[in-house]
């Protein structure tokens, strides 16, 4: 959330900066600045220090974007928030338009970074009010989640079909509503891909500092260098997310996965990025065959030309699906063999004899059944 915030010199200090600017101008009202009090205040786009003078100082109503006192051709919103005349021009005030801001963000995520993951397509999105989102932390058992008052990540099960809330706050910038939607999405993505073990160990300030990464090589790429600044700055993860720049800087992105996945540190240090390469990956399963079994099979199995599902392992809550030559456990996703070409799939629920699935950046769900021999 952006606060307001202002200084007001000393009198001595006021009187001499009065006495060596004459004539300095209010930048709310536009008068000269009479009497010897100035008052400064910070323009939290532009970083700019800009003279008040006392009356416009006290202004009730403050701009939501820049934190500068608002006097007149301001903007109200329903929710309470004030924009200033600059920033309502740069404010999309659409939620239609702000989700299919977020939808192509989901698409430019899955080509930034399809070389080394995927990102979860399950998402309800919301673009709701100041007031609605802020209500959304006060629901008992919502407060270990997302802390941005931008926006807003919940992960919900129903009927055993994982699915995840992202809600992010109207009247944003279109920088910051593509930053704010990656940060979340980001969060899905450690929802579905790190195990509830490893983020027990992984420190809040670093799931943070992780998604801050991902939000902020989206705005490199799409050269927004003021969203980019509005990041490294913000304070909320103490430091972390410099650590992961870094690290990020040091070793790439794929140790920054492995590290969210299996690291064994619980946050980044600042002053040694190399231990994001100190991780304990999970040992391969490996199931004893009977030698007789061995020599039954002269040649390998081929691959089937069309995803099959050849079997289904372990009880409820714990399944695996065995697809093709590729076994995936809900929410994952991995690279599944056909013919003689891979696809990317992602196992989105296990049921009985059947196994839904999402291949590829195809939104379409298919559903895949045992098939039972005669």
């Amino acid at each position: 959330m952006i606060r307001a915030r202002h200084l007001v010199f000393l009198a001595f200090l006021s009187l001499f900066v009065a006495r060596v600017c004459a004539e300095d101008i209010c930048a709310v009202c536009g008068k000269e600045i009479v009497g010897d009090t100035v008052y400064i205040f910070t323009d939290k786009v532009t970083n700019e220090k800009k003279l008040l003078c006392n009356d416009c100082s006290l202004l009730p109503d403050v701009c939501f974007v820049c934190g500068m006192p608002v006097k007149e051709n301001f903007a109200r919103l329903p929710d309470g928030r004030v924009l200033c005349a600059r920033d309502a021009k740069t404010a999309v005030l659409d939620p239609s338009e702000a989700k299919k801001i977020c939808s192509n963000v989901q698409d430019e995520m899955d080509r930034l970074f399809s070389r080394f993951t995927s990102f979860p397509t399950n998402i309800d999105l919301h673009i709701v009010d100041r007031v609605t989102l802020v209500a959304l932390f006060k629901v008992p058992g919502n407060d270990y989640d997302c802390p941005d008052v931008l926006g807003y990540f919940r992960a919900k099960t129903n009927q055993h079909v994982v699915h995840f809330d992202i809600s992010v706050m109207s009247a944003l910038s279109r920088a910051e509503i593509k930053s704010t939607f990656a940060h979340e999405l980001s969060h899905a993505w450690v929802a579905a891909n790190v195990s509830p073990q490893r983020k027990k160990n992984v420190a809040q300030d670093a799931q943070e500092g992780f998604c801050e990464l991902i939000s902020y090589l989206l705005m490199n790429a799409d050269n927004e260098d003021a969203e980019k600044k509005a990041i490294l700055q913000s304070s909320y993860t103490r430091g972390q997310i410099d650590a992961f720049v870094a690290a990020e800087h040091a070793h790439g992105l794929n140790d920054i996965l492995d590290w969210m996945k299996w690291g064994t540190d619980s946050y980044l240090d600042p002053d040694d990025p190399d231990r994001v390469r100190v991780v304990t990956m999970p040992k391969e399963k490996t199931t004893s065959v009977p030698p007789a079994l061995v020599f039954r099979q002269s040649t390998a199995a081929p691959v089937p030309d069309v995803l099959m599902l050849k079997g289904i392992l372990g009880g409820k809550g714990h399944a695996i699906a065995l697809i093709n030559d590729q076994s995936l456990a809900v929410g994952e996703s991995a690279k599944v063999r056909v013919g003689t070409s891979n696809v990317l799939v992602r196992c989105l629920a296990i049921d009985g004899e059947s196994v839904r699935i999402q291949v590829g950046d195809s939104a379409e769900q298919q559903v895949l059944s045992l098939r039972k021999e005669k």
